[in-house]
């Protein structure tokens, strides 16, 4: 195998194309993840390409690039990708299969139904889970007899696969209650698979399980998220207006700085001992330490932000932040700021910027230091100009409304049309249509 190293950055299209075309085969997968990330629709028939390219193959027997190659089409959701995704189902790597089970699932093209059934009928090893989810996204309800048997199936994943498909095709509460059980089952892996079956199947008695489930804030918002845009289209298609829409904007805001209600909290406990138990393995042992320390108030605030200094865990970190945002103590601000304007891409990390922007709020509407609100009025307005996480700009809108001068407001009205994310355009109008003005006396 010939390696080379791309000469010049993966910054663009024409970059990006001439790097999937190269010879070096990370330099290429990242080039397959950049276009697809992108939307590059002129990449098609050079993904397609390496759809079909065997160069890249690990010692088990897989196909790196061609997997993300079809991820990336998935993205593109262009139809005339469709014939080189049935051919690719050939292939014996069953990641790659599942991978482009889903692409054609994401592009939605109905003529791959008869390959997508074959391959249930086959008593061979298969994707079934990703089979059945598509069969289901693609409305393939002549196929309900081979279904069902799949409810007993040995995998519990493929078990909830079929209850999803069978939930979207009768509306049975059945079916969505074998989901829900699933989100407090021991295996936290079947607890995210059920949040996402439940996120796609969309409705709002799903949205109130996934809020009390067992999983990660992040899950929780992304599948709330699904749930919130599934509504809007058929509040669209027709054309009637629910309170579900308040209902999971709340929850949606409550997400991004948790309170930890109802967990019982010793303050006889000193700070530091109550900061040692952020480092414990138990998430609960930590959310009482968060809600202890934030009762305790200002006196905490320099303990919690020398610890946040000296930690590189980025879950431990995130309950330093979820506690310094909600005492909103004008101390934690340079360090607030700084976290906002991290740039970075896991999502312990994305949900500790989300809460910094929202203790940005929370000084920035109890302090009447100018200066102060200011400086967290100019970081909120540069997460939402220039940030891609949907959330954090989500979070934004949050801690703008919260401060709520005229500012604020300019920044909102001005950042609505430039909105392409359909729930944070919504949160942004819900913002301004409930605006009220900071009652706050500001000193110069």
């Amino acid at each position: 195998m010939t390696t080379t190293y791309a000469t010049e950055p993966i910054n663009s299209a024409k970059s990006a194309i001439a790097a999937l075309t190269g010879d070096d085969n990370q330099t290429r997968y990242y080039a397959a993840w950049w276009l697809g990330k992108n939307k590059v629709q002129s990449a098609c028939p050079f993904l397609c390409a390496a759809l079909r390219d065997e160069r890249y193959r690990t010692e088990q027997g897989g196909y790196p690039l061609r997997r993300q190659a079809a991820r990336a089409l998935g993205q593109l959701k262009n139809r005339e990708a469709v014939p080189d995704l049935l051919i690719a189902l050939d292939c014996e790597d069953l990641n790659l299969r599942e991978a482009v089970v889903q692409a054609i699932a994401a592009i939605g093209d109905r003529q791959a139904i008869p390959t997508l059934t074959t391959l249930l009928k086959s008593h061979s090893e298969q994707p079934y889970e990703a089979i059945i989810e598509a069969l289901g996204t693609l409305q393939a309800w002549e196929v309900r007899d081979l279904i069902e048997p799949f409810l007993q199936d040995k995998s519990e994943r493929v078990q909830c696969a079929a209850a999803r498909y069978l939930y979207l095709l009768t509306q049975e509460p059945q079916y969505i209650e074998r989901l829900v059980q699933n989100l407090s089952h021991d295996n936290m892996y079947l607890r995210w698979a059920a949040a996402f079956d439940l996120g796609a199947i969309g409705h709002l008695t799903a949205a109130e399980a996934i809020i009390s489930a067992k999983v990660a804030d992040s899950l929780k918002l992304l599948n709330l998220k699904r749930i919130l845009e599934a509504l809007l289209a058929d509040e669209a298609e027709n054309g009637t207006s629910g309170e579900g829409k308040s209902f999971l904007l709340g929850a949606i805001d409550q997400l991004l700085l948790p309170e930890n209600r109802g967990v019982g909290v010793s303050n006889g406990e000193a700070i530091a001992s109550l900061i040692e138990q952020l480092h414990h393995h138990h998430p609960a042992i930590s959310a009482i330490a968060v809600e202890s320390l934030v009762e305790i108030g200002s006196e905490t605030v320099e303990p919690l932000i020398t610890a946040f200094l000296k930690c590189k865990d980025h879950g431990i970190q995130g309950f330093i932040i979820q506690g310094l945002a909600r005492i909103g103590d004008i101390r934690a601000l340079d360090l607030l700021i700084e976290v906002v304007g991290i740039e970075v891409a896991n999502h312990c990390q994305g949900s500790v910027r989300r809460m910094a922007a929202r203790g940005l709020g929370k000084i920035g509407s109890t302090t009447n230091d100018i200066s102060a609100i200011d400086r967290c009025i100019e970081k909120l307005n540069w997460a939402l100009s220039n940030v891609e996480d949907w959330a954090l700009r989500y979070a934004a809108i949050v801690s703008l409304q919260e401060i709520a001068t005229p500012e604020t407001q300019t920044i909102l009205e001005q950042a609505l049309p430039q909105q392409t994310d359909q729930i944070v355009r919504l949160r942004c109008q819900t913002a301004l249509e409930n605006w009220q003005p900071a009652k706050i006396t500001i000193n110069n």
